[in-house]
């Protein structure tokens, strides 16, 4: 397993992206090459927001901008056009004017040549329409002027000056908008701390020199690098804490540090092979796995300890054989039971938590055959020593035996707590629980989507076709339906490419020939001068259009894949209706409604009820089980522990003033998992009480200095998947001597 994990380690990557833990169903039901393709670009964007005060001075964003051009780890850093840009953007639609025609020069030239003609004279009129003489003689249909009015209609908040785009705050401030993307691999958690830790410095220089000015910026690498940072204060932290905690409990017990280097083989064991079938399998491993799998250490110290454990208590009678002989079915049904647990949550959909059970499913199997095969071999010559605490202990067991107030007094106050809990149990699905964001984040987020009137809500259509002439047949074929939904107040507003057929290019090019005599008659009727128009074809295919200046700021929304495939995004805003736009959407072909927030909530809630229902079929399998190992009464007085652990739970979970998502399913799980293998050890038939107890306890404490750290982490998901883990297990603990056998003889 070593030999595997040097070969696979050079191609492996540690993922840390935030988008990389959601479902691959991300964008509802277009083809994954286009799901990965807009989520890779999507991923890489930047954008930054600098503002010089109330004077419109453009200094300070070129400041800005020169800084950004040599970050090495940036690429396509654009703020202002130049003069030569603009002058290729007006060319190019200069020698497009008839492919790129808008849709209200459409719709006037459909209704006859004099709706457009009366256009036309109306912008000469106006005083601030500005059009020149040189104008109307080159493009006396005036299609230029068209399409740069339609444009600007869809961006009311931002303007052109000098070449950039800028847009103003309710307080007069201007801002000058600049954008690139990431170089490099957005994945990488190394490049993409040290360009976010770069552009602070940067950041902090910039203020320095422009004292009174502002900057915004907005990114998914922000968030990637503050959940990657996050995650490995919690590695290094809870990590270095939950190892020393073993360590310590360990030695103290056994006073000797073979047992501490036994349990070592055992869980180092146990994570090799878990990183080696994680990578196998997916390729890579994510950070959020790391951080989460810190639970397998203390479940795979169980192992190890309830061997030691009757090793030293019985080791003067019995050789490490049949010491084995002991424990050995106990072990491989805590193993059965916990390993089941951990694969139920391989139904989870999102990669980390699959990640995760895969990683912990291979690794306590590995740990748990290496205290089959390897620790009678290595045990030998363990000394014999008295059970720590022993008097209390066996106080605590003749209690469960003989105090009926205990035996039953207990459970019946857990139970009451349990339901006490469950009435005040609150349901919330929502996705943003998977991390608590960082505010100086999601306030420059806010900002940036208020003053440019582009929000991140990632709320769009997509519509695909086999090649890009079918995709944009498709968007031109599902326009009117947008519009009827704008209308209906289903939409606030939407954007599309403009960028038109060539089968529609076809159509307009008829329509100005059709529309041309009036025109020409119209201007003539007001004293213009004659002038011809141009009605040759001007194709705009869309590779030409992707390499020409006029497709700067729509490149995003377009994606083309080496076989032709292309895929189009259509983004909304004020969307009402989610599940009635996601219905218009499938009356279509090739168009796909994403709303992406809506989407993972909705698969958390399907999810949480799947996992609802695998429980209640793992509680009935292990009640099956404990009947027919145990009888009737015995049986079900065995199951009280796991149904009480998983109520005590859910409790603390509520009284804690968190709600229950699918990270408390997915806790409980493995409180199940967990917590059963208490009752297995105690009903050992083969084993002591005393012994069980032993082993259950430092176990226990084992497993809450391992889970228990998850408690203080600072992502909310992970903290609460550990309140439910903490308080479940440790219920599940104090209730296990009630599968205790009914006589047993006990060796002292």
């Amino acid at each position: 397993m070593l030999g595997a994990l040097l070969l696979l380690l050079p191609q492996t990557r540690l993922n840390s992206s935030v988008l990389a833990m959601l479902p691959k169903q991300a964008l509802g039901a277009i083809p994954p090459a286009l799901n990965d393709g807009f989520m890779q670009r999507l991923d890489r964007q930047l954008v930054w927001l600098v503002s010089p005060g109330k004077t419109a001075d453009p200094t300070a964003a070129q400041a800005w901008l020169a800084q950004l051009k040599t970050t090495p780890a940036l690429a396509g850093v654009k703020g202002a056009m130049n003069a030569s840009d603009q002058q290729a953007w007006g060319a190019f639609y200069w020698q497009h004017r008839n492919g790129l025609i808008d849709a209200a020069t459409r719709e006037r030239l459909q209704h006859g040549g004099n709706a457009q003609a009366q256009w036309i004279l109306s912008q000469l009129y106006s005083a601030f329409s500005g059009v020149s003489g040189k104008e109307l003689q080159n493009d006396p249909l005036m299609l230029m002027r068209g399409s740069q009015l339609a444009m600007a209609q869809n961006s009311t908040r931002l303007r052109l000056m000098d070449g950039w785009l800028v847009t103003q705050d309710e307080d007069g401030n201007f801002w000058y908008l600049l954008h690139g993307e990431l170089a490099g691999n957005s994945f990488d958690m190394q490049q993409t701390h040290q360009l976010v830790s770069e552009l602070n410095d940067r950041e902090t220089a910039f203020k320095t020199r422009f004292p009174q000015a502002q900057l915004l910026s907005r990114g998914t690498v922000f968030y990637s690098d503050y959940a990657s940072q996050q995650a490995k204060r919690d590695v290094s932290t809870l990590g270095v804490a939950t190892i020393l905690g073993v360590i310590l409990l360990i030695v103290v017990t056994f006073r000797s540090l073979r047992p501490l280097l036994l349990c070592l083989i055992s869980i180092g064991t146990g994570a090799l092979a878990g990183s080696v079938v994680t990578l196998l399998l997916f390729g890579e491993l994510h950070l959020m796995t790391l951080v989460m799998s810190m639970s397998i250490i203390g479940i795979s110290a169980d192992y190890t300890l309830y061997y030691l454990t009757e090793r030293m208590v019985h080791g003067a009678e019995s050789s490490p054989w049949q010491s084995l002989q002991k424990v050995r079915n106990a072990l491989l049904l805590a193993l059965l039971t916990t390993v089941a647990a951990y694969l139920i949550m391989m139904l989870a959909p999102f990669p980390g938590i699959r990640q995760m059970a895969v990683f912990a499913a291979a690794g306590l199997s590995a740990s748990c055959l290496t205290v089959l095969f390897w620790h009678p071999w290595l045990c030998r010559g363990l000394p014999v020593r008295p059970v720590p605490a022993m008097t209390v202990m066996l106080r605590w067991l003749a209690a469960w035996r003989r105090n009926k107030t205990l035996s039953t007094g207990l459970p019946v106050v857990l139970a009451i707590l349990s339901l006490a809990g469950l009435a005040t149990l609150r349901v919330d699905d929502d996705i943003s629980q998977l991390q608590a964001l960082p505010p100086t984040i999601l306030a420059q987020e806010k900002a940036i989507t208020r003053l440019t009137g582009q929000s991140v809500d990632q709320k769009w259509f997509v519509v695909y076709g086999d090649t890009p002439e079918q995709t944009l047949t498709r968007m031109e074929a599902f326009i009117p339906a947008l519009e009827k939904a704008r209308h209906d107040k289903l939409l606030a507003n939407f954007r599309t490419l403009p960028l038109n057929s060539l089968a529609r290019q076809q159509q307009d090019l008829q329509l100005l020939r059709e529309a041309a005599p009036t025109v020409s008659q119209v201007l003539a009727n007001a004293g213009m001068t004659a002038v011809k128009p141009d009605l040759s074809a001007m194709p705009v295919s869309v590779d030409t259009w992707l390499a020409s200046p006029a497709s700067e700021g729509w490149r995003l929304m377009w994606l083309t894949l080496p076989d032709g495939m292309s895929g189009v995004l259509i983004p909304t805003e004020g969307v009402k209706e989610s599940a009635a736009l996601n219905a218009l959407a499938k009356l279509h072909p090739g168009v796909a409604w994403v709303d992406r927030k809506q989407t993972f909530d909705s698969l958390f809630g399907l999810y949480r009820t799947i996992l609802t229902v695998l429980l209640g079929v793992a509680l009935d399998v292990i009640a099956c089980g404990a009947i027919f190992r145990l009888g009737w009464r015995k049986g079900f007085i065995s199951l009280i522990p796991s149904v009480l652990s998983l109520g005590c739970g859910l409790a603390a979970l509520s009284l804690s003033g968190h709600t229950i998502n699918l990270f408390s399913l997915l806790a409980l799980v493995l409180v199940l998992g967990i917590g059963i293998n208490y009752t297995l050890f105690f009903s050992n038939p083969r084993g002591t009480p005393l012994t069980s107890l032993l082993a259950i306890t430092l176990a226990m404490i084992t497993t809450l200095l391992t889970l228990g750290m998850l408690v203080f982490s600072a992502t909310q998901a992970i903290s609460s998947f550990g309140i439910v883990l903490v308080s479940g297990i440790f219920a599940a603990y104090l209730l296990s001597p009630l599968a205790m056998p009914d006589k047993k003889r006990e060796k002292r």
